[in-house]
């Protein structure tokens, strides 16, 4: 088989592509114009950095395509409009360049729970869930799943919503890790808050059971089913790594105005501030509880790393790379 996947350079696409070239299949990556191969470096896939604007280039690498896993996406930019260029824009020209190919490949869109929101009045997001999203990225991501649905009289796809990923390669969890190793965790609000999580081994088992032409035309969501709360994260954290941390909890007035300082350093620098006025919004959310029993009931998506487990494993991992130490 021949999959192609966009953003196959970052985090959960590096690890798909191995998972794919291990099962023997030919396999094409697609980043943006620059980007360096990182992970996939010396692995046998198809380099090409052109990005998602050029609909003509698209549609020579996806002539042939069986399945196309779109993973690339943009979590925050320099401004609003980068997400939907990216996001939004991105996924009608890739759809629009698999619709050219003579017979046009199965599309597995990595969406997000942004795209619905929150949950409300305790029920867990699922893909009947009324989409109420709190983000620039939630809406681009919301936007791009109806580009999907309007495709999808030429284009077969299916649409899975993610919520947190976490696991080796990760960018984001060891800068939380390597603040629990100093003694101190920091939330916004109450650590109470529910929320579903997976492991990256699981968000790519959850891809390729998608990859189906029963699955298409559906969306579910793809997550481990245990509930966890954001103490249960820093507890288990701090088991692996042999602390406990000071717990504090920002007010959400707090944070947004380190929010509103983030932004203007950002804007300041020509970069992306990584805590944003939308973020803090999405960190407030009561609840981000998904049901991943469809898919494991319908696809045959078995997770396996629960939070303990996941979370050993990843602080193994950033020992091994003396990311932290300890």
């Amino acid at each position: 088989m021949r999959a192609v996947v966009t953003g196959g350079a970052g985090f959960a696409g590096s690890h798909l592509i191995e998972a794919l070239l291990a099962r023997g299949d030919e396999v094409a990556c697609i980043e943006r114009s620059g980007a360096r191969q990182g992970w996939l470096s010396g692995l046998p896939a198809q380099w090409h950095p052109v990005g998602l604007q050029d609909v003509a280039r698209l549609r020579g690498i996806l002539a042939d395509a069986d399945v196309v896993f779109h993973l690339a996406a943009l979590t925050e930019g320099r401004s609003a409009r980068d997400c939907y260029v990216v996001n939004t824009e991105g996924t009608d020209h890739l759809l629009r360049a698999a619709a050219a190919a003579p017979s046009p490949p199965l599309v597995v869109f990595m969406s997000s729970l942004a795209a619905a929101g929150p949950g409300r009045n305790g029920e867990p997001l699922d893909a009947r869930t009324v989409p109420c999203p709190l983000s620039h990225y939630g809406q681009s991501k919301l936007m791009a799943e109806a580009v999907v649905h309007a495709w999808a009289d030429r284009v077969p796809a299916t649409i899975l919503r993610f919520p947190a990923v976490y696991g080796p390669r990760d960018v984001m969890v060891p800068k939380l890790l390597r603040m629990i190793q100093h003694g101190v965790a920091v939330t916004v609000g109450d650590w109470d808050r529910p929320l579903s999580l997976v492991y990256v081994a699981d968000a790519v088992a959850g891809l390729l059971a998608a990859a189906s032409p029963e699955a298409a035309g559906r969306t579910w969501c793809i997550a481990h089913p245990e509930t966890v709360t954001w103490m249960d994260f820093v507890g288990a954290a701090g088991r692996a790594l042999g602390r406990r941390p000071l717990r504090v909890s920002l007010p959400e007035s707090v944070a947004r105005v380190f929010a509103v300082a983030s932004e203007g350093c950002a804007h300041l620098r020509g970069r992306a501030a990584q805590l944003n006025r939308d973020r803090v919004r999405e960190l407030t959310g009561r609840s981000w509880v998904c049901d991943p029993t469809p898919a494991m009931h319908e696809l045959g998506f078995a997770p396996a790393w629960p939070l303990a487990r996941g979370i050993d494993e990843t602080v193994a991992w950033l020992r091994g790379q003396r990311w932290i130490h300890g």
